[in-house]
């Protein structure tokens, strides 16, 4: 047994050797050189096929949502006509070690393209990277690029071009256009159709079935929303967003039951603290109190620096009777956020059940000079549910804990169709 743990020890520190090896990769819209704006979407179609492609032990390829986000802080337009000094900027912000930058031309039968690398942390530009054919073959000159882009970076890679190429099937490239006229289309109708649209010309595309289910979960329509997402994650376990999604709109929609067995589900394998803690909330609002305990402790043990996480656990605690462990968390909540009226109202309440009269008014006072709402509260002898269920958890996050997942277990990634 002791042998077992020994190599089991030596496995992970090789896997995590690796993670810590691997370079992270960012993808920008190519450029459209020809005069056929009509091809536009063919500009982000690039980044879309070639995150897929690009996913390889050694290489940490950003999402679209990452790469939005990176250009919204620095104040510059989504774009693939930026100065080097722009770039460089952008890498910074993603924190990226690698940048692909392309073109392509069309006549609207054939398609050329040519992509180089930008070496942020060498400052060095790599020569081009060239493929071609029809323009009903974009999918496979993209496979043909992304290998020739992964021996760029890794020249012992051990795949051969054909075997590299073969693992990617490709997909009715109508569903591909309107995938991603879906992604650039700022209105929402039109959006839902291009989606809807790319779901039909390929039943059960997963990523178009995903910004389906995303749309109405922003839009608040809860119940839509889980009807796509549900059927995304029958057909697609390596998508633990949809669960999460699907976990927040069950506990929108006050079925705590399903919104449990989601959160449990997905803790298995992508144990965040945003879904141990909204485990916990579910557990809590179901009566599963034990449990519930265990889950806000857990999200506690991995971050104890978030204010939300002791608020939670101390309100789970003040609704089953344990004031004082909910007075400890409620400290522990105001040492990290002292201006939380919800929690110095919630310490007021457990400080008064155990007698302590005199912190209690102080807490009190504190809370209704921070928020005037808990007077009509105490008024009503009515609180509202004060659980803070934790929403923000980005593409950035799951991704990074799935890259620690399968380097742990020695798995590659998968690309995703």
């Amino acid at each position: 047994m002791k042998r077992l743990f020994i190599c089991l020890g030596l496995a992970l520190l090789v896997n995590l050797h690796l993670l810590g090896a691997m370079q992270t990769v960012a993808v920008l819209p190519f450029a459209n050189l020809s005069r056929n704006h009509s091809l536009r979407w063919i500009s982000e179609s690039f980044p879309e096929l070639l995150q897929d492609r690009l996913r390889w032990p050694s290489l940490n390829v950003l999402g679209r949502e990452e790469r939005l986000i990176a250009f919204e802080r620095i104040g510059i337009p989504y774009s693939n006509l930026l100065s080097k000094a722009s770039l460089i900027k952008i890498g910074q912000e993603l924190d990226s070690d690698l940048l692909v930058l392309g073109d392509f031309n069309s006549d609207g039968n054939r398609l050329r393209t040519s992509a180089s690398v930008l070496d942020l942390h060498k400052n060095t530009l790599s020569t081009p990277l060239g493929e071609e054919g029809g323009l009903v073959d974009l999918q496979q000159i993209c496979s043909r690029l992304a290998w020739q882009i992964v021996k760029s970076t890794d020249p012992s890679f051990p795949l051969s071009r054909d075997s590299f190429t073969a693992r990617f099937s490709a997909i009715p490239n109508i569903a591909l256009e309107n995938y991603i006229r879906g992604l650039l289309e700022p209105d929402r109708p039109k959006q839902i159709r291009f989606f809807r649209q790319a779901d039909k010309a390929h039943p059960n595309y997963s990523k178009a079935i995903f910004q389906l289910g995303k749309i109405y979960h922003q839009d608040k329509d809860y119940a839509t929303s889980s009807l796509w997402l549900q059927k995304l994650v029958k057909l697609d376990k390596e998508f633990p967003e949809a669960r999460f999604m699907l976990g927040l709109n069950y506990l929108y929609l006050k079925d705590y039951e399903k919104a449990a067995i989601e959160f449990e589900q997905l803790s298995q394998d992508m144990p965040l603290n945003e879904v141990y803690t909204n485990l916990g909330v579910a557990m809590s609002l179901r009566g599963m109190n034990d449990k519930a305990t265990r889950a806000f402790e857990k999200a506690l043990e991995s971050d104890p620096a978030v204010a939300d996480y002791y608020f939670n656990l101390a309100y789970h605690l003040w609704k089953t009777g344990n004031f004082a462990g909910a007075v400890k968390n409620l400290k522990e909540a105001l040492l990290r956020d002292e201006r939380d009226a919800e929690a110095h109202y919630l310490l007021h309440k457990c400080l008064q059940a155990i007698g302590k009269f005199t912190e209690a008014n102080t807490a009190w006072t504190l809370a209704r000079q921070l928020n005037s709402k808990v007077e009509g509260w105490e008024t009503r002898k009515q609180i509202p549910d004060l659980f803070r269920i934790q929403s923000n958890c980005d593409e950035s996050s799951f991704r990074q804990l799935q890259l620690k997942v399968h380097a742990v277990h020695g798995n590659k990634l998968s690309a995703r169709q």
